[in-house]
């Protein structure tokens, strides 16, 4: 059940997009998990799989908010685009999760049509983009399926594969926010990584290895989509030598 890309791709327009999608009266324990792509087998995966979608639908709504309060608009605009859309929190914060789904109203989806059209719009996502990082996921899948690596190098491997694959699963839901905090995680995960290489020996062995190499160039590949969906400097460029091993791009 995977949304389709919204008409416009800002807050506005993807959690319009979102709270379109959803089937009136539709039971939220059973359609969010499907909405997420999730396929739990038990009850508690289920509500586990819905609450997960819940916040991911809550985070957008947050960003949505803060994008009208930094708006240039005046701020009679604001409110009574805000104020008419007080009512839609009853389907992001709903009170069960087994009762059945509060869709937008038609009044309510305007508003959400004019807010998308204030805000600006991210670039556009390329095949290309999604084609690149798939496979750059691929190579980091190959180093963990080799077997011939550390439990450390392996534990990083597998938390930079999901936060890849999250990020291009839901960026008809997060866009290209969605891309760069993973980015950002991602850089988390090799900085963690480079300081467990204690010694100056294994850190040199650790940057000198294929496997950090390709760690390396899959940050810079997301860096880049996400840089240029949101026209911002790459990231990438300021981190320190220490992290990267090597100079700066």
């Amino acid at each position: 059940m995977a949304l389709p890309n919204p008409k416009y791709p800002n807050s506005a327009g993807r959690l319009l997009s979102l709270l379109s999608n959803i089937p009136a009266g539709q039971q939220l324990l059973e359609v969010i998990p499907r909405l997420f792509d999730a396929k739990p087998t038990t009850p508690q995966s289920k509500q586990q799989a819905c609450l997960a979608g819940m916040m991911e639908m809550h985070r957008l709504y947050l960003e949505f908010r803060q994008d009208m309060m930094d708006a240039d608009i005046s701020e009679e605009q604001r409110d009574v685009l805000l104020n008419g859309l007080t009512s839609i929190q009853d389907s992001i914060y709903p009170t069960q999760l087994t009762g059945g789904f509060r869709a937008p109203t038609d009044a309510e989806k305007s508003l959400l049509e004019v807010c998308a059209t204030i805000l600006p719009v991210d670039g556009q996502i390329k095949g290309d983009d999604i084609d690149a990082i798939r496979e750059s996921i691929s190579s980091l899948r190959t180093i963990i399926e080799s077997g011939d690596i550390s439990p450390t190098l392996r534990k990083a491997l597998l938390e930079l594969v999901r936060l890849s694959e999250d990020a291009i699963s839901r960026f008809s839901i997060r866009g290209a926010r969605g891309l760069k905090k993973a980015f950002k995680e991602m850089l988390g995960e090799a900085a963690e990584l480079y300081g467990l290489s204690r010694g100056d020996d294994a850190a040199e062995e650790l940057q000198s290895s294929p496997a950090w190499a390709t760690i390396v160039n899959h940050l810079r590949l997301v860096d880049s989509v996400a840089s240029r969906l949101l026209k911002y400097k790459p990231l990438i460029e300021n981190a320190t030598q220490l992290l990267l091993g090597g100079p700066t791009a």
